[in-house]
């Protein structure tokens, strides 16, 4: 979900093997553009389909991959249902998501984030609210949530404590 340019696909097809098939769905003709454009590595079938990766026209898959998309969405936990519905008990859901990093030696990069996520907020930019707040409302409801509907669930973050990775297996 958010396949944005492809870049998780490779992994996913290695993943799949070559009797899997990997879905990128994303809202954005261009970057499903770009995406199509990436070598297809391992072999496979890849689809990308234009849709909002809040409501996914895929009603069965056995495992869901939101890239940085779960604090754009007006209600986050609704998407993460959507998506667990779609895997049904037994499959895995995984939100990768930018976050502020809890380092003090991140405290002048924290900075940085909330000016990325100013900038790439449309319409919004000129607010002084900060958008960074309510983007991390948005990530936290959709980890609740997450958290709510799964088991064995395994959270890390890389890049500095900058991206959190929460996944887990849907009761």
């Amino acid at each position: 979900m958010g396949c944005g340019t492809g870049a998780n696909v490779p992994a996913l097809r290695e993943r799949v093997g070559p009797s899997g098939q990997v879905v990128g769905i994303d809202v954005t003709r261009e970057m499903l553009d770009r995406a199509r454009e990436r070598p297809a590595r391992s072999g496979g079938a890849v689809h990308y389909v234009q849709a909002d990766a809040a409501r996914p026209p895929i009603r069965e898959a056995d495992a869901v991959l939101a890239t940085f998309v779960a604090g754009i969405f007006e209600d986050p936990a609704a998407a993460v249902d959507a998506w667990c519905d779609s895997v049904g008990p037994g499959g895995r859901v995984a939100l990768l998501n930018f976050q502020r990093s809890p380092s003090a030696l991140a405290a002048p990069l924290n900075l940085a984030f909330e000016g990325f996520v100013r900038l790439s907020a449309p319409g919004t930019r000129l607010s002084r609210r900060s958008h960074a707040s309510a983007f991390e409302r948005r990530v936290r409801a959709a980890r609740e949530r997450l958290t709510e509907r799964t088991v064995a669930r395994r959270y890390e973050t890389m890049a500095g404590g900058f991206v959190g990775l929460l996944s887990g297996t849907v009761r």
